[in-house]
């Protein structure tokens, strides 16, 4: 069977002319539940999701658009027209408008699954308290060549830190992420480390699926070792996160807290250390001043003796000299 041959660009605009021209996909409805929502300028991209398929939506200049007040986890229809992309190869969907049909499923099944945890007491199960201040050794729980192992790679050689790095390579996403994880934590907790890092970088909300697990949920309960996350961005707080010793908005951040954290001890002595050199030096000038003094005592003390048993040896020569009898 012979193959076609195509340059990117004439496959692009193959591609272009199929959903503009011939599939007219310009007049559509789509039903589903935002899952990421962001506002970019004057834009607005979302993600819209129904059971495991998601759509990449924009509403260009939504300001000029009568749109409902919207938010993750919103059910709606999302209506406008399929745009392929040519110079990027990518296929988004443009929307006109939005109507807004009520709550959406994930996302408040997410929120319930937080509510439960907290409700049984397992959200203060761990705080920063039970972070050692003295940290020596750390396992790092992340993919290997991911941005966020970079990122954290970086942090640690911009900064001083006093711990050494053991990296639990494992998948932050995806159909074995689940079994991953847990496999690493378990790993990490039983080489003894003072703390465990859990990390991953930004993504579709949908990447962080496996961080609201009830598997790796229990077993964060059940490490001995303290556990920080640093998972995604600001928005993205899942239930891996609410369930560690402390969270952070990103991989960096986590990174930037902890080498600050480990090294306050070390700069805590370094500062007693030098606040003792100017009593020291004070304690060193009075012991100088005083054994001069001493000095300067002992020295006169000496010559009065000195001239004192001078003036007695002179007295008992007299004497004796008195009482030679040759010189009678």
């Amino acid at each position: 069977m012979d193959l076609l041959r195509f340059t990117v660009s004439e496959f692009n605009q193959i591609l272009t002319d199929i959903i503009h021209n011939q599939l007219q996909l310009n007049r559509l409805s789509i039903q589903g539940e935002i899952t990421q929502f962001n506002q970019y300028h004057n834009h607005l991209y979302l993600t819209l999701s129904h059971k495991n398929s998601h759509l990449n939506c924009v509403v260009y200049n939504a300001a000029g658009k009568k749109l409902p007040y919207i938010k993750k986890g919103d059910k709606c229809d999302v209506i406008g027209q399929c745009n392929y992309l040519k110079n990027k190869g990518q296929l988004i969907f443009s929307a006109v408008t939005i109507i807004k049909l009520g709550d959406g499923l994930k996302v408040n099944n997410q929120i319930e699954k937080i509510k439960t945890y907290e409700k049984k007491g397992l959200l203060n199960l761990k705080d920063n308290d039970q972070i050692p201040q003295i940290i020596e050794k750390v396992c790092l729980v992340t993919s290997a060549e991911s941005a966020a192992f970079f990122d954290i790679e970086s942090i640690f050689s911009k900064y001083k830190h006093p711990f050494e790095t053991i990296l639990i390579p494992s998948s932050v996403q995806g159909l074995n992420a689940e079994k991953e994880i847990i496999n690493a934590l378990k790993v990490a907790d039983s080489l003894n480390p003072d703390v465990i890092c859990l990390s991953r970088g930004g993504g579709s909300e949908n990447d962080f699926d496996c961080f609201f697990s009830d598997s790796i949920a229990q077993q964060i309960c059940n490490l001995n070792t303290p556990l920080i996350c640093g998972i995604g961005h600001k928005i993205n707080t899942t239930l891996s996160c609410l369930l560690a010793n402390n969270h952070f908005e990103t991989p960096s951040a986590m990174a930037t807290w902890l080498c600050h954290y480990s090294m306050e001890p070390l700069n805590h002595l370094t500062n007693r250390l030098k606040s003792f050199i100017p009593a020291m030096r004070i304690t060193l000038e009075s012991s100088k001043n005083h054994l001069n003094t001493l000095e300067s005592n002992l020295k006169d003390a000496l010559s009065s003796n000195l001239l004192t048993t001078q003036k007695e040896l002179e007295n008992l020569n007299f004497k004796l000299s008195q009482l030679n009898p040759l010189k009678r």
